[in-house]
């Protein structure tokens, strides 16, 4: 498969199952994928040991709700719902990614979040008035 937008979907589809290595084959050997304000992980392996904590932390929910995908040449820019278990219930949190495709996979990874929201969630906090109406 060569489409990025096509790539990107499907990798962002795989995420529901909550298993890093159907991922691998998405990744280029020195991918870079970083949550804006946290360190980077850079490589597969590491990548893999980030999305493996991710869903050790979400075990009952994980899961990509795509709102909105578009790509420019290589270039592919997603708004989802990254869906997440909470005391209150499933809740998703909005993220806006970017995915740079070299060679049929993903070479960059970057996603934009507020950090604080999951906390707040986690916690219990009403954030209704925190995420887009219309969702």
């Amino acid at each position: 498969m060569s489409d990025p937008l096509a790539i990107v979907q499907e990798f962002c589809d795989l995420m529901v199952k909550r298993d890093p290595e159907p991922l691998r084959k998405f990744l280029t050997a020195d991918s870079v994928y970083q949550n804006c304000g946290m360190t980077a992980s850079v490589g597969v392996e590491a990548i893999l040991q980030n999305l493996a904590a991710q869903f050790t932390m979400f075990p009952v929910s994980y899961e990509y709700v795509m709102k909105s995908i578009a790509a420019n040449g290589n270039s592919v820019l997603t708004e989802r719902l990254d869906m997440i278990d909470t005391p209150t219930g499933v809740q998703g949190v909005p993220v806006m990614g970017t995915f740079v495709i070299e060679d049929g996979k993903i070479r960059r990874w970057h996603d934009y979040w507020d950090t604080a929201l999951p906390m707040k969630m986690m916690t219990g906090v009403d954030v209704s008035d925190l995420v887009p109406i219309n969702y």
